[in-house]
């Protein structure tokens, strides 16, 4: 298998103010000293990003938006979900095309993901390690 072939974002500002209307609200913890992964409160779904705004991250309650790059993609079987699997994200829900290969995916959290391949309207993906984090 190989990785996503060409860039899909000009620059993380541009990337986050494309995509603004699909931003969420979550709650950061504390950066790690010296990690490019912060912990992400959705819900009450906590999940691992790698932070692509402005060092440092901001501790406490921001506007965001989760993206991930489709590695595998399938049919959906059954309910929506996420989980976590090693360094990636397998998650499935309703898919809403947004053009140029980006979808929303409607999982119990959303994700902006894309993918080189159309996909099914109930999907289930396997990201591309790792999942990412842009920010206000």
């Amino acid at each position: 298998m190989t990785s996503p072939k060409r860039a899909i974002e000009e620059s993380p500002e541009a990337f986050y103010q494309r995509f603004r209307t699909h931003a969420l609200e979550v709650y950061l913890f504390p950066e790690p000293w010296g990690s490019p992964l912060v912990e992400v409160l959705c819900g009450d779904q906590v999940v691992y990003a790698f932070d692509r705004g402005a060092p440092p991250a901001p501790t406490g309650r921001v506007r965001a938006l989760l993206h991930g790059a489709v590695r595998k993609a399938k049919p959906l079987e059954g309910a929506p979900f996420l989980r976590r699997e090693g360094p990636t994200y397998r998650l499935g829900g309703r898919a809403e095309a947004l053009g140029d290969g980006f979808y929303l995916l409607e999982a119990p959290v959303p994700v902006l993901v894309h993918g080189e391949a159309p996909l099914p309207e109930e999907a289930e993906v396997l990201l591309w390690p790792p999942l990412m984090l842009f920010r206000e």
